[in-house]
């Protein structure tokens, strides 16, 4: 497994992580993590609510090297608020008080010492100049309890860390990027290399939709897929799916392979989260990675595949 800097924090993290989610099998989920530290891979990526820190503080005492794993938290807001603009002020969603006890947290139900990462959930640019947020998460960040901090920032609203990862008070920032989803490679992504701002990929299967189990899944009421992927934007993108197909190169099992080779390929990712839950996945994920970034000439070709950005 190949390793990369996590932006400024001194941290190297494995081209690919997991992400954590509650409501999954807990004894596949620790067999899962298992076989991905046994595989080399050495971070995760949760929500930082309690039921998915749960799911993963089971998962991690029933191994022995869960000190190795680098975890990726996204904070939880105290309030809930309408995306992509919120209209809610960082004082209210994210008060630096709520920020160090989240923390502190997580620190304890996970029994390690310390996060790789904490960053804000949906980011919004206005935010920048509000609240006590940046100098809680820079006092935690000197008492050794994150390693850095960042924003996750909501679905293809890109533009909005742009002045953020500039400024260079970020350590990483967490984008949606994948075949479809190629709107951070315009500019936010060369201006994360250039000021050394960590990259966490997530959707680069752009929620299962580049995966052979899309043609047949069948989402349940309370799944939030079930609403997004309405008939019409269903009929769509499998047939987008389908157009990808040709590009699929002899060695790989199919779009799958190619979509998470292409989420790699930018030289300013640092890891590409997927949400396997399943060791057999986790294989073949990590078979397709071992064929390393895509060439060239198929990752031109796939830009002229992008839509939703």
């Amino acid at each position: 497994m190949r390793l990369r800097p996590l932006g400024r924090t001194g941290l190297s993290v494995s081209e690919l992580s997991l992400h954590v989610s509650a409501g999954e099998d807990p004894h596949e989920t620790a067999a899962t993590i298992a076989l991905a530290l046994e595989r080399g891979m050495n971070a995760v990526t949760i929500a930082g609510d309690a039921a998915a820190a749960d799911q993963l503080a089971s998962a991690l005492a029933q191994g022995s090297r869960h000190r190795d794993l680098l975890v990726i938290a996204r904070a939880s807001s105290l309030v809930p608020f309408d995306l992509p603009s919120p209209h809610v002020p960082a004082g209210r969603a994210y008060p630096g008080r709520h920020l160090r006890a989240e923390v502190e947290s997580l620190l304890s139900r996970l029994g390690v010492e310390r996060l790789a990462l904490l960053q804000l959930h949906a980011w919004c640019s206005e935010w920048l100049g509000e609240g006590d947020w940046l100098e809680t998460l820079g006092e935690l960040r000197d008492e050794g309890k994150i390693a850095g901090f960042g924003v996750s920032l909501f679905d293809h609203d890109v533009d909005a860390a742009l002045e953020l990862v500039a400024g260079g008070a970020i350590d990483a920032v967490q984008l949606m990027y994948n075949v479809f989803d190629q709107g951070a490679a315009a500019s936010l992504l060369p201006l994360c290399g250039a000021h050394r701002v960590g990259v966490v990929v997530r959707s680069p299967l752009y929620y299962g939709a580049l995966t052979p189990a899309f043609d047949h899944a069948a989402f349940a009421d309370d799944d939030w897929r079930h609403s997004y992927f309405f008939d019409e934007h269903r009929r769509e993108t499998m047939a987008r799916v389908g157009r990808l197909t040709p590009l699929v190169a002899p060695h790989e099992r199919s779009v799958t392979d190619m979509a998470l080779r292409f989420s790699l390929s930018h030289p300013a990712v640092s890891t590409v989260a997927v949400g396997t839950h399943r060791r057999v996945h986790l294989e073949a994920n990590l078979r397709a990675l071992e064929m390393g970034p895509l060439e060239t000439g198929r990752r031109a070709a796939l830009e002229q595949h992008k839509w939703l950005c």
